[in-house]
């Protein structure tokens, strides 16, 4: 938690404590004397505050909490302004902590689980019926308040990234956390309905039940194979709620939580795409397009969406280098000496996609700025020296991805990273399709995965661009 200076009042509440601190907001323990009770007071950072963008979002999130008047979602009782003009809310204390400290410890008992699982999505489901898609579903999310005779109630917070189903438009924020989020979030070309949110409820079930989040392992195994006190109806309903197809999904969190309650599984009815829709499958979010992430949170583990008929799902793990992957550059074929390193990070970040190394991230860089590091070209919104548009830049970059969106000039330490990220998670994506492994990821990274799903391989458009780079990499590639 960042070190901030301790308010002595927020309005006409004193306060004791931070509870939590991040880039656009902090999150303060206040009293109220008047009620004789605790509050938790979100203030809006004050760089952010002068963002009428970022302050329009703020309040919408007390707006939508506000809405949601239920026991199962953190409340609003209060919203104002600070004299320097930074608008906060008044919420529910959660006393009891939250649902991640309790998976510090592991897997919780089963019966503990489905039952924590089942209120949870209470919340989410009156959320759903007010037309509201939470979209960050995970365990630091889902807040404990101890009640009046004992015991508690689970509350689901933080709707910073949800979105009214009727405000959702073609370019929809793109939002969420890897690991819990669905992978249609990642669309731009299609806004994500209430199936994302079983998405996530499933994958906090996975977690729950094995101690695991989805896809960290090697192969994303069903939970009964990874805990054999789970029985395998509840496995099944839980593989079946984090299928990368909404269309395979449950199609509600009231179906998925029936399923985990049944006492056997029924017959398993998968639900039919029209005809007319498009795939849900991850389009580029690279060069050019547009991306804000302002809310995303959680550490960036970049999955590779497993395919809806199989079991496995592999994962990528930063500076992986095993010996099947090749690292070596040559020394005298002309790459900055001082980007070496950030090169080799990125060519060996995950270890399942084929085609991906440091040569080849070399030639990319060649191609795309001649390394120049300075490289600004406000007409297409690109800088640096892979040439990244910012808002894009925010969402690829590793680590948190509650950072600021970037502002050239953009440094090489971060973009150049970001391409590791940006393969590892949406190559495996176009693995299947015709055409050489390294120059698919070339091309992908300037068309997207719809486009080249389109031309089966390689768009047309591209293939000479593809083929400079390819050049590159094979002056670059030690023997």
């Amino acid at each position: 938690m960042r070190t901030v200076e301790i308010p002595v009042s927020v309005g006409r509440y004193p306060i004791e404590r931070a509870l939590g601190s991040g880039a656009f907001a902090s999150v303060w323990l206040g009293r109220d004397d008047r009620l004789d009770s605790y509050v938790a007071i979100k203030v809006l950072a004050e760089n952010w505050s002068v963002e009428p963008a970022v302050r329009e979002r703020f309040l919408k999130e007390a707006r939508l909490l506000r809405a949601a008047d239920s026991p199962h979602i953190v409340q609003v009782h209060d919203i104002g302004e600070l004299p320097d003009g930074r608008p906060y809310f008044v919420m529910t204390y959660a006393d009891m902590g939250t649902l991640a400290g309790r998976l510090a410890e592991g897997a919780l008992p089963v019966s503990e689980a489905l039952r924590l699982i089942g209120e949870i999505a209470v919340g989410v489901g009156e959320l759903h019926s007010l037309g509201i898609v939470h979209r960050d579903l995970k365990p630091s999310n889902v807040l404990f308040r101890s009640v009046t005779g004992g015991g508690e109630r689970a509350m689901v917070a933080d709707l910073g990234v949800a979105r009214a189903l009727a405000d959702a438009t073609s370019h929809t924020i793109t939002a969420g956390t890897p690991g819990y989020m669905a992978p249609e979030q990642m669309r731009l070309d299609g806004a994500p309905d209430a199936r994302a949110d079983v998405h996530g409820l499933g994958a906090m079930a996975y977690h729950l039940l094995t101690g695991e989040v989805p896809g960290t392992g090697a192969v994303r195994l069903a939970p009964h194979r990874l805990r054999k006190e789970v029985p395998e109806r509840v496995s099944t309903a839980v593989m079946r709620a984090i299928d990368p197809d909404p269309w395979q999904r449950w199609q509600s969190v009231a179906e998925f939580v029936e399923a985990l309650n049944q006492d056997r599984p029924g017959p398993v009815a998968v639900q039919r795409r029209p005809a007319a829709s498009t795939p849900f499958t991850p389009v580029r979010v690279g060069i050019g397009a547009v991306l804000v992430a302002l809310a995303v949170t959680g550490t960036v583990v970049a999955l590779r969406m497993m395919p809806t008929t199989g079991t496995a799902s592999a994962t990528v793990s930063p500076n992986a280098s095993p010996a099947a992957v090749p690292t070596g550059l040559r020394e005298d074929a002309g790459i900055p000496p001082q980007y070496r390193k950030l090169i080799i990070q990125a060519g060996t970040w995950c270890v399942d996609v084929k085609g991906l190394s440091p040569a080849l991230i070399a030639g990319l860089l060649k191609v795309e700025s001649d390394f120049d590091a300075d490289l600004n070209d406000p007409d297409k919104d690109e800088y640096g020296i892979v040439r990244w548009t910012p808002s894009v830049l925010q969402h690829w970059q590793p680590g948190e991805l509650k950072e600021p969106i970037p502002t050239p000039p953009l440094s090489p330490e971060l973009s150049i990273p970001a391409l590791g990220k940006f393969f590892c998670t949406l190559g495996p994506q176009i693995s299947s399709l015709p055409g050489d492994p390294a120059g698919k990821l070339v091309a992908l990274y300037r068309s997207g995965v719809v486009p080249m799903k389109r031309a089966n391989g390689v768009p047309p458009q591209w293939k000479d661009h593809v083929a400079r780079v390819m050049k590159y990499r094979d002056e670059y590639q030690t023997n």
